[in-house]
């Protein structure tokens, strides 16, 4: 096994509360952000939701203290794992992120990450270290909406689905921002183990995406081209500096704010589901939900395992599917669509009175649902 190593936990700032460009290259990097700021402010891939970005603004603060006022925060609709901060403080979170959280502080450690990048101005750094080597500026192409975003120096690119990272950093200032987050994050009163366990989870759920697949998990962050520190070892250097910190730190009183994260992401949680089972990952999606459901199942989690094995349709998953949606609307918070899949379950195994039930509370739920009449129909026969 490869040992860990203890990140530098104590770097300063670079970017001050009232910090603006302070050269031409800066100035013209930050020009190209307000332009994409733009792109995106318009597009139709925001989640236009006022709660949510008043709480993910309420965890810049927890993070940032006062650096957090000139930010802008922009949740995207985009099932992928991800988050973005420009240099010039637009702050991406993609719906994809949303939904792997357990707590607030796995969400912060993110968040932490990615301030990192921005306190240290890698960005600059990467743009400045590109024109070196190549003696050629990257240059940004607004043309086209996102999917004329061009050029290494400032992305690796946004698409039309805001799929890849919006930056490429070397893998030191990787492991920079690794440390400058759980800087942030344990300055918080965040349990700085928290950074360890989202990497734990994420190379879990793709190991199991893989076994689904009968295929072999791959740490494409291993190729020698890759700009990412490797996974296992990120996650080991995180883990045992957290270690270090929370040691340094014994009695400081740590509160990982699942209470307050659920309040947030519960409401938006079947979309965010929803999402997730459209990737037709199995694997993946089945262990995104075991995962979630550690500290407790409930209906809406219930409900989408359902729909992940009637989606997968292998031998046995009708059953389990059956299992899994009498299972969620025994529970809270069951959405409405788990008593329509719960009620023709229950027809198709001949239990015609209590799937009409079931169907007829649905219909009390969401009686103006698209496939309200067609419920309807069913009912009648």
């Amino acid at each position: 096994m490869a040992w860990a190593r203890l990140l530098n936990t104590d770097l300063p700032p670079l970017v001050s509360a009232d910090y603006r460009p302070s050269d031409a290259d800066e100035r013209g990097l930050w020009q190209q952000c307000d332009a994409l700021e733009r792109e995106l402010a318009a597009s139709r891939l925001l989640l236009d939701d006022a709660p949510l970005k008043g709480y993910l603004r309420g965890v810049m603060e927890r993070l940032l203290g006062a650096q957090a006022a000139h930010l802008r925060i922009y949740p995207v609709r985009n099932p992928e794992f991800n988050a973005s901060m420009t240099p010039n403080g637009m702050m991406i979170v993609h719906t994809g992120l949303l939904v792997r959280m357990r707590n607030e502080a796995q969400l912060a450690a993110v968040l932490g990450h990615e301030s990192g990048h921005y306190l240290r101005r890698h960005t600059l750094q990467s743009w400045r270290e590109v024109e070196t080597k190549t003696a050629t500026m990257a240059i940004l192409g607004l043309g086209g909406g996102f999917g004329g975003l061009l050029g290494y120096g400032l992305a690796t690119g946004i698409n039309a689905s805001l799929t890849l990272s919006l930056f490429s950093y070397s893998r030191s200032l990787e492991s920079e921002a690794d440390a400058y987050g759980l800087k942030l994050l344990n300055a918080a009163g965040y349990p700085p183990q928290a950074a360890g366990e989202v990497w734990l989870q994420l190379i879990s759920e793709r190991k199991a995406s893989a076994v689904e697949r009968k295929g072999k998990y791959k740490d494409k962050s291993l190729s020698t081209f890759s700009t990412h520190p490797p996974n296992e070892e990120r996650m080991r250097d995180l883990t045992e500096t957290a270690a270090e910190l929370a040691k340094a730190s014994a009695g400081v009183a740590r509160d990982e704010r699942r209470g307050e994260w659920l309040a947030a992401v519960t409401p938006l949680r079947p979309m965010l589901l929803e999402e997730q089972v459209k990737l037709n990952d199995p694997g993946g999606s089945l262990y995104l939900l075991q995962s979630l459901a550690q500290d407790s199942w409930d209906g809406q989690l219930r409900y989408f395992e359902g729909e992940v094995y009637r989606l997968r349709a292998g031998p046995g998953d009708e059953a389990r599917a059956t299992e899994a949606y009498a299972a969620a609307v025994a529970l809270a918070n069951a959405p409405p669509e788990a008593h329509r899949a719960h009620g023709y379950a229950l027809l198709r195994a001949g239990q015609r009175e209590a799937g009409q039930q079931a169907l007829k509370r649905y219909l009390e739920l969401a009686p103006t649902a698209a496939d309200a009449e067609m419920v309807r129909f069913t009912l009648t026969q």
